[in-house]
């Protein structure tokens, strides 16, 4: 069951990336073993996603037509790709939260869905103060049914925000990933918590690169379930 929540981490997040390097103008496809973007990078994204623990030849061939300056997430660690000219950037872990049976709750009132694109720079402004980042995030991804921009208000301000993107189905119903996470320092545990307050039904998926807050997560519901790592071509 692990290795099959593991999987669904990884599709999911592969799924997410397509929507990013799509809205970005990148050419998209999914082999069998990895998710790969052409012709287009981004920063804080991969243009290689694997799919597969081990995978074959085609991977190799993808990698070695990459640019220089291109990320890869080798979704199960398990690949050494210095022969092949990359450097490891970081490692991660990937984090699991089982659907619960119970009923939806009611939804904070500071709980939002960004719909417009006044809101999504707000959002943006909150997330990241580096501006030349807000250009990853176009306003045409909030045309998609499968990705939500989430926030939790404060005022007029936004204390917190995350991105969540549907699939690949697990247990019957689509897994929730939860990506791009912000909030006020100290505040992880309570951001989280209202964040994921609407979905208690859902599935959630999501990977973590700093050991020490992983116990947050744990208190949350979420578990481990194997590690990732991404690399950067050089």
């Amino acid at each position: 069951m692990v290795a099959e929540k593991q999987a669904a981490c990884a599709f999911n997040n592969a799924f997410w990336c397509n929507a990013v390097l799509k809205a970005a103008g990148a050419r998209t496809k999914y082999d069998p073993d990895f998710w790969h973007a052409e012709g287009k990078q981004l920063p804080l994204y991969p243009n290689i996603v694997t799919l597969s623990a081990t995978p074959g030849a085609a991977l190799r061939s993808a990698l070695l037509e990459l640019p220089s300056g291109t990320a890869v997430k080798d979704s199960y660690d398990r690949l050494d790709l210095e022969r092949d000219g990359f450097q490891k950037l970081f490692s991660g872990t990937w984090l699991f939260r089982p659907a619960s049976r119970n009923g939806r709750p009611p939804t904070s009132s500071n709980w939002q869905k960004i719909t417009h694109p006044a809101g999504l720079k707000k959002w943006l402004a909150a997330w990241n103060d580096n501006e030349s980042l807000h250009d990853v995030f176009p306003s045409g991804l909030l045309e998609l049914g499968s990705v939500s921009f989430a926030a939790i208000a404060s005022g007029n301000d936004f204390k917190a925000g995350a991105v969540f993107n549907s699939g690949p189905e697990f247990a019957g119903r689509d897994l929730l990933g939860l990506s791009n996470v912000f909030c006020r320092k100290n505040w992880l545990y309570s951001a989280l918590r209202e964040l994921l307050q609407p979905f208690p039904h859902k599935s959630i998926a999501t990977y973590e690169t700093d050991d020490e807050v992983i116990p947050v997560y744990r208190q949350l519901g979420f578990e481990e379930c194997g590690q990732l790592s991404v690399w950067l071509k050089i």
